[in-house]
């Protein structure tokens, strides 16, 4: 009875249709901007305490467009590197995301990970 149990299995098996992947075509993603992001030529930083460096000084949301301005002015295609610490809300960056997009500089956004 178990031999019959086993050729019953092994028949099932070789007579079913199982999904080939083989024929699925599949179009892998990518991402062109990316690949060509240009080194950032300034950063600012929010910690995890939201406090806001730029260039090594604490500075306030408020006043990261006008120290960024004569940058901006100096190098039309200045591109900041933004970093912000992963435990922040969009509550809590989101004033420096508009401070540093009304300066004209091109943002470069990257998390920061955990301490």
């Amino acid at each position: 009875m178990g031999d019959i149990a086993f050729l019953l299995i092994i028949f099932f098996m070789l007579a079913s249709n199982f999904m080939k992947t083989a024929n699925v075509d599949m179009e892998e993603p990518s991402s062109s901007d990316l690949e060509q992001q240009e080194a950032a030529k300034q950063s600012v930083t929010m910690d995890h305490n939201g406090d806001i460096w730029f260039q090594g000084q604490k500075v306030g949301a408020n006043e990261v467009a006008a120290l960024l301005k004569p940058f901006v002015e100096a190098d039309k295609s200045l591109a900041v590197h933004v970093a912000i610490h992963n435990s922040l809300s969009h509550k809590e960056f989101n004033p420096l995301i508009q401070a540093v997009s009304e300066s004209g500089a091109k943002l470069i956004l990257t998390g920061q990970p955990d301490d």
